[in-house]
């Protein structure tokens, strides 16, 4: 499971930057063939910052000198793109990876130090239901909501989702 939440981040973000870079090639190609028609975009694009032409045109003028310059402001201010980080996939992919080794040992751990499996599962119940608990408190505090409710709601959602999983783990054993 951790290998598909890794997996799923590191497209993500590679798929952010491919776009990007596709989307950089083909407004390069522009100003490249088009040059006045890309200077007219960013005049239009200042005027709808209230800027008139006197204001406008010597940023038109100075763009247009510095290429890379009129590139970036293209990207920015026409299509809306930030430059992803370079790294930003690896990152995003182990990060959310070890997000679900951590979350996933936490409730494994009572069977190891715990002998009979009746009790390993009321220890990792509770222990499960503490970090939940902690988490939504952590969560709450960072995000402005308030930590209570928060760490309230992350271990209510928790719970549940565990009982359903356990519900058709069981289901299926039946089977």
């Amino acid at each position: 499971m951790s290998g598909t939440g890794g997996r799923h981040a590191y497209l993500a973000a590679k798929s952010e930057a491919d776009n990007y870079n596709r989307e950089l090639q083909r407004e390069q190609e522009e100003i490249d063939t088009v040059p006045d028609v890309e200077a007219a975009e960013i005049a239009d694009i200042l005027s709808q910052y209230g800027l008139g032409p006197a204001e406008y045109g010597p940023v038109v003028t100075t763009l247009r000198n510095n290429p890379k310059a009129w590139l970036e402001f293209m990207m920015k201010f026409e299509l809306g793109l930030e430059k992803p980080e370079p790294r930003r996939a690896l990152v995003s992919a182990a990060t959310i990876a070890l997000s679900y080794v951590a979350g996933g040992l936490e409730p494994l751990l009572p069977y190891v130090f715990v002998p009979r499996a009746e009790h390993a599962m009321a220890v990792s119940v509770a222990v499960t239901l503490a970090a939940l608990l902690f988490f939504g408190f952590v969560k709450g505090r960072f995000t402005g909501d308030r930590p209570f409710l928060s760490a309230v709601q992350t271990t209510v959602v928790g719970a549940l989702a565990s009982a359903a999983a356990y519900a058709m783990a069981r289901a299926v054993q039946s089977i």
